[in-house]
């Protein structure tokens, strides 16, 4: 399996959305489903160090910003946060739960539901080539890289989506370095922080991923 990477996503079963046919809600999704990830590929290969990366002919390489960029360990590290259930406030829902691979990463509702049971005034975003996305919505231009964007359904409250607060967030992290698996991969994605288990490197691995 491949890793997906800066929201890229080419499956087969994606061919036609790759070609140009192109919130939240649902059961969560558990960190085991994860052996289905995306299929954007890319490493980091050579001497250098340099992330390389695998697009169809004629893609171009999508802008980055120069304070997250890319490597394989933070790809795998955003790919296990993206399908784990306990980065919402509840432990009840996971990005993937409305961002689902087989309907184009949206969720197939006519409105989304958060992780608090609350219904959205929209539909869950498709994912499919976001990274190509100038704007991430049509309700605030501003927000122009996936890192800012990913800040609402985080920590937004009108509508809650994953349902983090002030109230809760540090809990949450908590819940990520109890478990065994998030440690080695938070110090290899973010080698150079002695205390790497915090939001900003959340926020920049699903970025990745």
């Amino acid at each position: 399996m491949s890793v997906a990477t800066r929201p890229v996503w080419f499956g087969a079963w994606l061919a036609a959305a790759a070609l140009g046919l192109a919130g939240c809600g649902g059961g969560g999704v558990s960190v085991t489903d994860t052996a289905s990830g995306g299929a954007g590929s890319g490493s980091t290969a050579g001497g250098d160090g340099q992330w390389r990366w695998e697009l169809p002919a004629d893609f171009p390489v999508p802008a980055v910003p120069a304070d997250n960029p890319m490597s394989t360990a933070k790809v795998e590290l955003g790919r296990y946060l993206f399908y784990d259930v306990r980065l919402s406030g509840n432990g009840t829902q996971a990005c993937a739960s409305c961002h689902q691979q087989d309907k184009a990463f949206t969720d197939g509702l006519a409105t989304a539901i958060g992780s608090t049971g609350a219904a959205h005034p929209r539909a869950a975003q498709p994912l499919v080539n976001v990274a190509y996305h100038p704007t991430l919505t049509w309700a605030n231009p501003s927000l122009v890289t996936l890192e800012k964007q990913m800040e609402v359904p985080l920590f937004g409250e009108s509508p809650v989506e994953m349902g983090v607060n002030d109230g809760n967030k540090d809990a949450v992290l908590g819940r990520l370095a109890g478990d065994p698996l998030y440690p080695p991969l938070f110090a290899a994605a973010f080698a150079q922080d002695t205390a790497p288990i915090r939001w900003d490197n959340v926020i920049k691995a699903i970025a990745t991923f």
